[in-house]
């Protein structure tokens, strides 16, 4: 085996002439892991909510008893699963499509390109945190409660702080992934 060090990215070459990116390959192998537990939660939320809501319905009209709370809970559950999936559309270029683009620029430029939008996206998450962050404990201070007074609301303002921070962490990995790419070249 022979030991090369390629912009700090150690590059292992065998016998046989394959090449192995160590480092980009275990972040991609714990990003691939983490996309799957991600899409788990939010085919999970999904099908949470949709439980909810039918048995809200049934009750409703079978039982005349209706709980807001459910229906609070209900939509709450596709929040947090539609911002928990949100890392793994960034890393799937999901998050802005441009197909025209695609089409008509080089695939250097394309590169520069998402380059920047993932810039602009760790600065848009950046900013979201932190008001995220503020709005959502400014509401423990208040103890502010959803509309059927059954939960505090921090609960599902949280939802927006968490998928911020994942959709950060991944574009983050997304500039990592462009920078070298674009070393490469």
């Amino acid at each position: 085996m022979i030991w090369m060090n390629v912009n700090k990215i150690s590059i292992v070459e065998d016998k046989r002439g394959v090449r192995n990116m160590e480092k980009i390959n275990v972040l991609d192998k714990v990003t691939d892991n983490l996309d799957k537990l991600l899409e788990y939660f939010a085919i999970a939320m999904l099908g949470i909510s949709v439980l909810l809501a039918f048995s809200n319905v049934i009750m409703r009209y079978a039982f005349g008893i209706s709980h807001e709370i459910l229906a609070e809970i209900s939509i709450y559950t596709i929040v947090y699963g539609v911002f928990f999936y949100m890392g793994p559309l960034i890393r799937q270029n999901e998050h802005i499509k441009m197909s025209a683009l695609h089409e008509i620029l080089s695939e250097k430029v394309l590169v520069y390109i998402d380059l920047l939008i993932n810039i602009v996206l760790v600065l848009t998450f950046t900013f979201l945190i932190y008001g995220g962050y503020n709005w959502s404990f400014s509401l423990i201070g208040m103890n502010i409660k959803t509309l059927s007074g059954g939960m505090l609301l921090f609960v599902p303002a949280l939802a927006i702080l968490i998928g911020m921070i994942i959709g950060l962490l991944y574009s983050l990995l997304e500039i990592i992934k462009g920078i070298k790419t674009i070393s490469d070249r």
